[in-house]
């Protein structure tokens, strides 16, 4: 089902999915976060030096590895999507050769003050179809007192193998510090529109994440109202603990279809 779903919308739309138990946990947040995979999220937030794997039981029973470090102004990124092995049927409903799906992205990127600029290649590969190709991105984090504000532009270039088109895609963030240790972010998502919010709680060494994600219907007319179904809005939870130098960290996802689970490591050197 997810193959059908990402290839009905454009190719390579994997490149617009977020990695990261803090990313999942506040509804899909991305240019708002610093959990060490800036080089998918947004490197002009980019901080202190980390490094972060993470595993997760993705939508429909797929997989999604990935990593992400961080050193001085520079980030590098790798992510792997895996939709497990799936039977080939031809136009009689017969069965043909069973084929496994999958993505590959690596990502390098560095800041420049209040700028960052990333570099990413791909490789798709569906049964028989290979889309590979190299694109980019641009985002800002500007940072006031209890306000912040984030902004990207991402997946401007080119797919050679099938000449596809690619995701471009422009996101805003903001970012509020409220009292008793509480975050609240929200970013858009465009020209799919889409809603990305959560609140962040810090207790000590724990922090517990809530969010929500509303995904305009893609289907729907232009002046559709917003719909409140359960069908276009994703809840999200998650919690990190800080244990010395490591955070340990799990994210939930619940949708109409399915759920989606998350594990993460960062090391903090």
């Amino acid at each position: 089902m997810i193959i059908v779903f990402l290839i009905s919308l454009n190719s390579s739309y994997f490149l617009n999915m977020s990695p990261g138990v803090v990313s999942q946990g506040l509804g899909g947040a991305s240019v708002m976060i610093d959990e060490g995979l800036s080089a998918f999220h947004n490197p002009a937030i980019h901080q202190a030096t980390k490094v972060t794997f993470t595993i997760a039981r993705w939508l429909y029973a797929t997989h999604f590895l990935s990593m992400g470090a961080g050193f001085k102004n520079n980030v590098i990124g790798i992510s792997y999507l895996n939709y497990g092995s799936i039977q080939g049927y031809n136009e009689y409903g017969g069965e043909t050769n069973a084929f496994n799906p999958f993505n590959i992205c690596l990502v390098i990127g560095r800041r420049l003050g209040p700028i960052g600029i990333v570099v990413k290649a791909f490789e798709e590969k569906i049964d028989e179809q290979a889309l590979y190709g190299i694109c980019g991105g641009i985002s800002s984090f500007l940072q006031f007192n209890k306000i912040s504000f984030g902004a990207k532009v991402d997946n401007i270039g080119k797919e050679f193998g099938q000449k596809t088109e690619i995701p471009l895609t422009a996101l805003f963030g903001l970012k509020l510090i409220l009292p008793m240790h509480i975050d609240l972010i929200v970013e858009s998502r465009y020209p799919d529109f889409e809603v990305r919010s959560g609140l962040m709680y810090t207790y000590e060494n724990v922090k517990l994440l809530l969010g929500a994600r509303y995904m305009h219907p893609h289907d729907a007319i232009d002046d559709a109202k917003m719909s409140s179904s359960l069908t276009d809005i994703s809840l999200t939870s998650g919690l990190i603990v800080q244990v010395k130098k490591y955070e340990i960290g799990y994210s939930f996802a619940y949708t109409e279809f399915s759920n989606a689970h998350q594990f993460s490591v960062t090391l903090m050197p």
